[in-house]
């Protein structure tokens, strides 16, 4: 893990509260996608699109395939210290 990675709460359906690493965000064309690890999981990223309600950040998730593929292949592009999976 990165030291300069922050924790990410988010709420599950039942409100459970689950903490990930945001490994990072992009803009592509106006749109800003976040990308979270689950610490517990590593190598298992999820893509969500932030935006704002009521003057705070709120991620959307990402519910089609081709666009969270093609946001985490800029993700990966831009990131050259970061890889999914185990290190070897």
């Amino acid at each position: 893990m990165s030291d300069d990675w922050s924790i990410v709460t988010l709420t599950d359906d039942d409100g459970n509260e689950i903490e990930f690493y945001e490994i990072g965000r992009i803009d592509l064309d106006g749109t800003v996608y976040v990308f979270l690890e689950d610490p517990e999981d590593e190598g298992s990223v999820l893509v969500f699109r932030a935006g704002r309600e009521g003057g705070e950040e709120v991620l959307q998730t990402v519910e089609n395939e081709d666009e969270c593929e093609n946001a985490f292949y800029y993700f990966q592009a831009e990131a050259d210290d970061y890889e999914v999976g185990p290190a070897e």
